[in-house]
């Protein structure tokens, strides 16, 4: 019997990301579940994954279906999951693990993850092309991770305060907003940049740093220049709930999973992708170099990707739309205002690629000083 999460959906308040440097230096939850027994006992798959990348319900079909034990070790944030992966590589005991798109070829050469076997994912087409066949998913031609949930920057309005309806990131810069808008600096200076029509990816720069930092000292002076429109800058998105259901800011820049909470609770708060586009992250599982468990690894991922009602159950699950075709299927209205993506919009978003972060980081870095410092 095939495995289904089709059934009537569930109110379910998103997980607030926490994506930044802050914590870098955060433990991994680890289960004893996970560590207990031998790595490569039989019927078992282990998983290192976000919070809610396994919805609850599909594990559990899952396990029932095979009879494969499927072990999650929760991770926190990329650098210390890396780190622990590392110190495991010479004997992994992980099977699949969870990677940005930004980072895929830093896991290949720290020798963390192998190129999949697309000939043993039946159900790889369900994937919307615009991700599986995605440059920065392939590190020297070959296909490194299932893209699973997309989190793209947004700006975040409070539709009884902010008329018209923004479509521009120009509206945070708008006089009538004096002291009502809030950012997170390094974020919101890559949108600025797409408002200037620079490229934050960085890779278009590669080769011309002088470019690169002419492109980011247009961003952060401009920033500088309207500092006057932020109430207070946020830097985890707890904080920027607090900002926008109290009053004090009406127009935001946020990853799509923050007013995705607000919106579910009824809250009058509407979030878009500007005409100008958007910076995105994609998610994805990654197969471990040497899995134990290689087999169970890819009847796991290729049931994960043909499960019917898995794209809703997972953006339900981890607060985030999925890469899925048709990836607002069996949601809720309510849900589509919180997670949907209209397709004209998606073919504005810009998706952050290895390639252009050395690049990005040592000018996004001292410019954010400079903002805070102007």
């Amino acid at each position: 019997m095939p495995l289904s999460l089709d059934a009537p959906p569930r109110r379910v308040t998103p997980r607030l990301v926490a994506r930044r440097a802050v914590l870098a230096g955060a433990a991994l939850a680890a289960p004893a579940i996970l560590r207990a027994g031998p790595a490569s006992a039989a019927g078992v798959l282990n998983i290192t994954a976000y919070d809610g990348f396994v919805p609850p319900d599909f594990r559990k079909a899952f396990a029932s279906e095979t009879g494969i034990d499927v072990r999650i070790r929760l991770a926190a944030s990329q650098a210390p999951e890396l780190t622990l992966l590392v110190t495991e590589r010479d004997h992994p005991t992980t099977d699949i693990c969870t990677v940005v798109g930004a980072r895929l070829h830093q896991f290949v050469a720290d020798g963390i993850i192998e190129p999949l076997d697309i000939a043993r994912l039946k159900n790889w087409g369900r994937i919307n092309p615009l991700y599986s066949e995605a440059d920065w998913n392939r590190v020297d031609g070959a296909i490194m991770g299932i893209p699973l949930v997309i989190g793209a920057n947004v700006l975040v309005y409070q539709t009884q305060e902010v008329t018209p309806a923004p479509d521009s990131w120009g509206a945070m810069f708008d006089p009538k907003y004096q002291g009502r808008v809030t950012y997170d600096i390094e974020d919101f200076l890559l949108c600025a940049m797409l408002l200037q029509g620079a490229d934050p990816t960085f890779v278009s720069y590669l080769g011309n740093q002088a470019a690169a930092a002419r492109a980011v000292d247009v961003a952060r002076d401009m920033l500088i220049a309207h500092k006057s429109q932020v109430v207070r800058f946020f830097d985890e998105g707890s904080e920027l709930a607090q900002l926008l259901t109290g009053g004090d800011a009406v127009l935001a820049q946020t990853y799509a999973s923050t007013p995705a909470k607000l919106i579910l609770a009824g809250q009058p708060f509407r979030r878009v992708i500007p005409n100008e586009g958007s910076m995105a992250f994609v998610y994805t599982f990654a197969v471990v170099k040497g899995a134990p468990h290689r087999d169970a690894a890819y009847r796991f991922l290729d049931a994960l990707l043909g499960t019917p009602g898995m794209s809703a159950a997972l953006t339900r699950s981890a607060g985030y739309l999925t890469s899925f075709n048709n990836s607002g299927a069996g949601l809720t209205e309510v849900e589509q205002d919180a997670y949907g993506v209209p397709e004209d919009a998606l073919s504005r978003i810009r998706f952050a690629r290895s390639q252009g972060q050395a690049l990005s980081s040592s000018l996004i870095d001292r410019a954010v000083e400079q903002v805070k410092a102007g």
